[in-house]
């Protein structure tokens, strides 16, 4: 198969991975705030850039985000389509690197993006004394995501990594 079929192949797939894993990843708990879950489903955007480039990374984050959004009818994905298009486009831009771990932390820009825009589209309140065990979720949630994330680009870079990037 050609590299560029190969590429698009892998994005429509990793956008199509967002939305359907969506439903599942509500059954995962987020072990250190009750009635939270691990979105795990933020890691595609990241691994679609880390393997692919910062333009796949941003499309699927989007697309793949955006998707969800329609199929769920989530308020909570309409907001993170803009944050997890950067998330993606920041996880191909450190792609180029070949590094993992760097790729990985941008999940940390896509968690605080998205804190920002459901704070500031008021989806999500924090009383004062709940700030510490929210950031301690988010934390928690944080290090899960990137394990999951370096796993998956240290198993799959042998066949999804792309030196030619877009």
């Amino acid at each position: 198969m050609k590299p560029k079929v190969r590429r698009l192949l892998g994005i429509a797939v990793l956008t199509l991975l967002y939305p359907a894993m969506a439903p599942i990843v509500t059954h995962i708990p987020n072990p250190m705030v009750p009635g939270a879950y691990v979105a795990l489903n933020m890691i595609v955007p990241v691994l679609a850039g880390f393997f692919y480039g910062p333009v796949s990374g941003a499309l699927t984050g989007a697309l793949g985000t955006a998707l969800s959004a329609l199929i769920l009818a989530d308020p909570f994905d309409c907001a993170a389509v803009f944050p997890h298009l950067v998330m993606g486009a920041v996880a191909g831009w450190t792609g180029r690197y070949r590094s993992e771990l760097l790729s990985a932390t941008t999940i940390v820009l896509g968690h605080g993006l998205n804190m920002l825009f459901f704070l500031r589209l008021q989806l999500l309140t924090i009383a004062p004394q709940e700030i510490g065990s929210t950031l301690l979720g988010l934390t928690s949630e944080t290090m899960i995501d990137i394990v999951a994330i370096v796993l998956a680009c240290v198993l799959l870079k042998r066949w999804l990594y792309h030196v030619e990037r877009w």
